[in-house]
């Protein structure tokens, strides 16, 4: 470890297998239900100094700020499958995108995670919001019928 680390942090990010795996460090993980080879990840928001990410287990979606000034990513909040999906494997969920800045966003995950900041360029090509809902069906295999 060099010495500026040691007073200001770690050197690096988390690899996205990382992060995933950082997972199992959550209160709420639970070994014997989520696979996290079945899990995906997507960084949602970056700067020189934190990145956040939304981790999918199959069972469990969390929040993940990786700071690099601190000695280890934490886990912001995590919300249950049966919070996340309805009877038939609909997701209900909803999601909200919105302007803050012109370089970044705020995105709503249900009501109980307002305001969380993502990087606009992040999504150039495809709205935040649409990417949500791609991670939540490719990761626990739902319905394409998302609420806005």
């Amino acid at each position: 470890m060099k010495i500026s680390e040691l007073f200001c942090g770690r050197a690096d990010f988390l690899s996205k297998t990382d992060v995933i795996q950082y997972a199992k460090n959550s209160k709420n993980f639970d070994s014997a239900t989520e696979d996290l080879t079945k899990s995906d990840a997507l960084l949602i928001f970056s700067t020189s100094k934190q990145h956040t990410w939304l981790t999918l287990t199959p069972q469990r979606l969390y929040c993940v700020l990786d700071d690099i000034r601190k000695d280890q990513p934490h886990i912001n909040w995590s919300i249950p499958r049966s919070r996340i999906l309805e009877e038939g494997d609909k997701i209900t969920l909803s999601l909200a995108a919105r302007d803050k800045t012109e370089v970044t966003g705020l995105l709503d995950i249900g009501e109980a995670h307002p305001g969380w900041l993502y990087t606009k360029r992040l999504f150039a090509e495809t709205p935040i919001d649409q990417c949500v809902r791609a991670l939540l069906k490719r990761v626990m295999g739902t319905s394409v019928n998302v609420p806005g």
